[in-house]
Formats: structure tokens, sequence, C-alpha cells
């Protein structure tokens, strides 16, 4: 679906930048402290925070491929666009990621803002992050 990839572009919310490699390494590091973060907070039985860290990691995971291929987003629903756009529909990536992304971030969305949580959606958060982090990590 790539015109919602263009139409984030049209609005300003993604835009196109230099491939900068320590920009991308940062968000592997970002995505890699959220991660473990995620997994502390899941053995804690802190499900909420888990949930939330463990989307972020996805978020830090994703949004790193998509700078490595010259683009910075402004909303995490332009990142998804641009995962789908870059990287799903180029077949360099499973749509399952995307999958997995759009479903950590609804269940983000109702633990943070609806206190919408539980053990089983915080396991399959963070599950979802650490899969998706050791296959798109160099």
């Amino acid at each position: 679906m790539r015109y919602r990839f263009d139409e984030c572009i049209e609005r300003g919310k993604i835009v196109k930048i230099p491939v900068d490699p320590a920009l991308v390494e940062k968000e592997f590091r970002e995505a890699e402290a959220d991660l473990i973060a995620a997994e502390r907070s899941l053995a804690e039985h802190q499900e909420k925070w888990a949930i939330i860290q463990g989307y972020y990691s996805l978020f830090h995971s994703l949004r790193a491929l998509v700078f490595s291929k010259g683009y910075r987003e402004k909303s995490h629903r332009c990142l998804k666009f641009a995962v789908e756009a870059l990287l799903v529909d180029e077949g360099i990536l499973n749509p399952k990621v995307l999958e997995h992304f759009s479903f950590a971030m609804d269940l983000r969305e109702g633990a943070d803002y609806g206190c919408i949580y539980n053990e089983e959606s915080a396991r399959l958060v963070v599950g979802s992050a650490r899969s998706v982090f050791e296959m798109v990590r160099p």
C-alpha cells in the first residue's frame, strides 16, 4: 500500500535523509536496551511495562532499517507505512514482521492509554520484539 507511504511524505511525516550508519547503530542499541528492559519487566510481572518496552524495541529495530533506506518518520503510523513500502513490499522483510509491529502497536496503546494488559499479551509482544530484533540486527 505505497499510497499511505506517499501520503506521509506529502504531509511531511516521512522525510528523505542521508544514510548515517551511526544513526542506524544508535537505533539498534535502543532496540536492544528496550528489549532487555522488556524481558526484565516481564520476569518481574510488570506486564504493562513489558508491553510498552517490547513495543519500543520493535519500533527502534524497524526504525533502524528505515533509516538505513534513507528515510526518517515523524509518527508511529508513518513508520508502519514506511516499513510496509520500503521493506515488506520490496521483499526485504516477511509480512509477518509488519503484523507483529501492528499488533504490538495496538497492545501498547491499550496498555498505555486504556490500562488494558495481561501476561499473555506481554509475552506475545516481548517474544515478537526478541524475534524481530534477532532477525534484523546485522
